[in-house]
């Protein structure tokens, strides 16, 4: 229990970097006095806002999540308030993926495959399903490029994974950015949330995305 709630905590301070960013002003887990009175009773984990919108940020693993009910109650309470959104971030928590027999990594065309099906979804407005399946192709894209560069881990978490692609310029720190958005939305998605300001907007561009950088290793492979 108290490895998760470090892990929970770390990620609590790395999302708070990067919303302050981005332009937001952050409140890390905020006392009873600095929120609104109708989260009175509440413990968000961040308070962000910007401008005259706020939203209210519950980072949570996946055992810890299980148990909780406040985060449902949470997330119907601000879907009535104007100018307010939740925002649900599930946390890896090291688990490996289950070994299943013949399993192996997409291939170039499995991603090429996986972008044409997103693309067809999206076409017939199953925005939600079209970005799940946008999503295993970027996530596999992301590994082909790290595994190119030779750094390959025994984490393949896909923020751990990431951040060691930025931080290798695997990837560019827009991109990371980007991919961490929507990991967000995928994980809210999974769980059963509904994620704020999520639109068909953001998996068209998940897809060019992909497509741009599987181009990338394409372009590399052939010089």
């Amino acid at each position: 229990m108290e490895t998760t709630i470090a892990l929970e905590k770390q990620h609590v301070r790395a999302l708070a970097e990067e919303y302050r960013s981005q332009g937001y002003e952050v409140i890390e887990e905020p006392s009873q006095e600095q929120l609104p009175s109708f989260l009175t009773g509440y413990h968000p984990d961040l308070l962000l806002r910007k401008a005259s919108e706020g939203v209210v940020v519950e980072v949570k693993s996946r055992t810890s999540l299980a148990k909780e009910s406040q985060v449902r109650e949470l997330a119907r309470l601000l879907r009535t308030q104007p100018k307010w959104s939740f925002e649900l971030v599930v946390v890896d928590e090291g688990e490996q993926l289950e070994a299943i027999e013949d399993v192996h990594p997409f291939t170039r065309e499995d991603i090429l495959r996986g972008l044409s099906e997103a693309e067809q979804l999206l076409s017939f407005e199953f925005a939600e399903a079209a970005l799940l399946r946008a999503w295993s192709s970027a996530e596999a894209t992301v590994r082909l490029l790290v595994e190119e560069e030779g750094l390959l881990t025994d984490q393949p978490t896909p923020r751990y994974m990431f951040k060691q692609a930025v931080m290798n310029g695997v990837v560019s720190r827009g991109d990371y950015r980007f991919l961490l958005q929507i990991l967000r939305h995928r994980n809210a998605l999974v769980h059963g949330f509904a994620p704020p300001d999520f639109d068909a907007t953001l998996v068209r561009a998940l897809i060019d995305t992909t497509k741009r950088l599987l181009q990338s290793k394409t372009s590399i492979e052939s010089v």
